[in-house]
């Protein structure tokens, strides 16, 4: 199925370039075959041939022409100018539809993982000749290159292990594919939806990369928040790879077995708090970058609630269907009794 998709994909592509491309003389020349010329290409099979191989050549060279510029208008509008979020949308939104295209399911999960990965490469990309993302040493010394690098991680991390989620755990792969309730064509409007989304959560990296290395508490505020940015996606990290482990090991899915320890000592989903830390630490990493534009602080502000509004109702959500689901056995009442925070420690 993604061969078929990608296949296709590449025709939708191709078509709506070549429609839009200007028209080459050697093709508007090129004339249909009559009713009384009908036979005429075998006639002169060579003349044709060579006319249609002109005109494959003119349109593939028209499609290479018309890729190329779009990358060099993209990454242009990410270095400077009022597109960048924009621009970061359009990145996100292919992404995010390829793989809607896929499952349905994938607009949120592993299209979202990819999404972010393909918004921090494309960014590493444009910004390479500003700053020495090749050494240790360039990116450590650079609070900027520090919050991009921890969206590179927590991109590829969270998409790979969604994936390889779905591809390991049997459940999970039906409930994926028991999503595709939609007509491929249908699924667009909401990926296209998702993945400005997307580019809103990641704004505020794009903007601490146009601004460069800051000076005094401003540089110290943007080192904080990526260091705040890497804890969070380390926890979230750890966390579903212990929830993955612990919930392999069991088979029966109607008793508790948690986890527990380490990491879910902390509250009942750190994995949601790692993901809400991680944001905001990219929010804080980049928001000394702002100053008094409206674009930035609009864009990341929309961002950043967009994404506490969906992982403390998640929470809720999972936290309702565990109390209907364990409630009543002794290890859940246990753990639920001794860690009482289901999402922020200290504020249950």
């Amino acid at each position: 199925m993604p061969r078929v998709v990608f296949i296709w994909g590449l025709v939708a592509f191709a078509a709506t370039a070549a429609a839009f491309s200007p028209v080459h003389p050697s093709i508007s020349s090129l004339k249909p075959c009559s009713k009384n010329n009908l036979f005429a290409p075998q006639r002169n099979g060579f003349k044709h041939m060579t006319q249609s191989t002109t005109a494959l050549n003119v349109v593939g060279g028209d499609i290479a022409g018309l890729a190329s510029k779009a990358l060099e208008v993209t990454a242009s509008s990410l270095k400077s100018g009022p597109w960048g979020v924009a621009a970061l949308s359009g990145i996100s939104s292919v992404i995010v539809t390829a793989f809607t295209m896929i499952r349905q399911a994938y607009s949120f999960s592993v299209g979202y993982g990819f999404s972010i990965f393909g918004m921090g490469l494309y960014s590493l990309l444009s910004f390479s000749d500003a700053y020495n993302f090749g050494t240790f040493q360039g990116i450590k010394g650079s609070a900027a290159a520090c919050l991009l690098m921890s969206t590179l991680f927590y991109g590829f991390r969270l998409g790979g292990f969604l994936l390889f989620r779905e591809y390991t755990v049997q459940s999970k792969r039906e409930q994926f594919k028991n999503l595709d309730k939609s007509h491929r064509l249908k699924r667009i409007p909401l990926a296209l939806s998702v993945g400005i989304f997307y580019a809103l959560l990641f704004c505020p990296a794009l903007y601490a990369l146009r601004a460069g290395d800051l000076a005094g508490n401003l540089s110290k505020i943007s080192f904080l928040g990526a260091g705040v940015a890497w804890f969070g996606a380390i926890l979230e990290a750890v966390a579903d790879a212990q929830k993955y482990v612990v919930k392999g090991s069991v088979s029966d899915e109607t008793t508790f077995a948690g986890p527990t320890g380490f990491t879910y000592k902390i509250c009942r989903h750190p994995n949601y708090l790692g993901e809400l830390i991680f944001w905001f630490g990219v929010f804080l990493g980049g928001a000394p970058s702002f100053g008094t534009q409206i674009v930035p602080w609009v864009s990341s502000g929309f961002g950043l609630f967009g994404i506490y509004s969906i992982m403390t109702g998640a929470t809720k959500r999972l936290e309702g269907k565990q109390e209907e689901k364990y409630k009543g056995q002794e290890k859940y009442d246990e753990y639920v009794a001794s860690v009482k925070a289901p999402l922020f420690p200290f504020l249950s």
